[in-house]
């Protein structure tokens, strides 16, 4: 079956997204461009994802668990799991492992969790825009061991992409599924970068403005909507980019 996803989306609780990426929002807006599955990836949590997950199931969105996570080499990395309970062990791990430190909203922005109806439920105190007390290699491990899947988040773009910070895809990524921006593409990257050519590049919006949704989305060729099949189906190369909007 063709499945339309848009696995990169942030909401309210990333300080960089707009107070509109609500979950109820989201999936709304995932309803309108007729996207089949999405992820909602804050960073450093994946806290508001439960709540467009069960928004999801009423309206035949299939929503992920996800999270943008920042290694302790700044790289970013989207950690996706397809069931509910191992995804909030992760989440909870994650979060110990995050610093300290307090979030300032008039600087950063604020970091919100709602719920279904747009309820605010909390503030974020700890500022989530950080990097984490944890190396790649090590992050890798700790989604494997909790059933998930890692793909590295726009590998070509400063200031958080895997070329950028590593200057290479490491050994442990050899072959792995890896996302590019969604300005770029993906004949333009593997020029620049020809080490890339053996792994698949798929792309998503990155979206922090409801407009931004779908700009870019990878439509998968997969037996079903389960994240292991749209891993297979990448590794597979059985997927199609499609932009919609300004691209490089």
């Amino acid at each position: 079956m063709k499945l339309a996803a848009d696995l990169h989306i942030h909401s309210t609780l990333s300080p960089c997204a707009s107070l509109e990426m609500s979950p109820a929002a989201i999936i709304r807006r995932a309803h309108e461009l007729s996207l089949d599955v999405i992820a909602v990836t804050d960073h450093n949590s994946v806290e508001n994802g439960f709540y467009a997950a069960a928004l999801g199931e009423k309206t035949g969105v299939k929503v992920l668990f996800g999270m943008e996570a920042q290694t302790s080499e700044d790289v970013h990395l989207l950690c996706l799991f397809e069931d509910r309970p191992p995804a909030e062990r992760f989440n909870e791990r994650i979060y110990s492992l995050l610093p300290d430190v307090p979030n300032n909203p008039d600087f950063f922005g604020d970091q919100v969790v709602a719920d279904e109806q747009d309820n605010i439920v909390r503030h974020e105190g700890k500022l989530l825009l950080n990097a984490l007390d944890i190396s790649l290699p090590e992050l890798l491990e700790l989604v494997r061991s909790h059933g998930g899947f890692a793909i590295p988040a726009h590998v070509e773009a400063s200031p958080f992409g895997l070329l950028v910070n590593l200057g290479m895809v490491p050994r442990e990524l050899a072959g792995a599924v890896l996302e590019i921006s969604y300005a770029a593409r993906a004949e333009t990257v593997v020029r620049a970068n020809p080490a890339l050519s053996g792994n698949p590049l798929i792309s998503n919006s990155d979206a922090h403005f409801l407009k931004d949704m779908g700009r870019a989305r990878t439509v998968f060729s997969a037996r079903a909507s389960s994240l292991p099949a749209l891993i297979d189906a990448a590794l597979a190369r059985t997927f199609q980019v499609i932009y919609h909007g300004p691209h490089g």
